[in-house]
């Protein structure tokens, strides 16, 4: 009898659920769920990326890093690599 309880506690046989059984709620509900953690995963990856956290040149700029390489390069020379560092930096 002890075992039985869960069978005799739908007494009018409406079945699992109230006759709705698994529906549709049951099969996107996983779907939905991916999605959440998928929108949460990539609004962490772009407050993130937005914020700089993860930046490893923290106020040097694409052009400044460029000169510097022409420089070393030795495309440009001393006087002319001075004077865009200072067009660049100036602001």
């Amino acid at each position: 009898m002890l075992f039985a309880t869960p069978a005799l506690a739908d007494a009018d046989g409406y079945g699992h659920m109230s006759g709705y059984g698994y529906g549709m709620g049951m099969m996107f509900g996983p779907i939905l769920w991916i999605i959440v953690l998928g929108l949460v995963v990539a609004g962490i990856i772009w407050f993130v990326r937005s914020s700089g956290v993860g930046d490893q040149r923290p106020g040097k700029s694409d052009a400044i890093s460029e000169l510097d390489l022409r420089f070393a390069k030795g495309e440009i020379d001393a006087d002319d690599y001075a004077a865009r560092k200072k067009l660049l930096t100036d602001k």
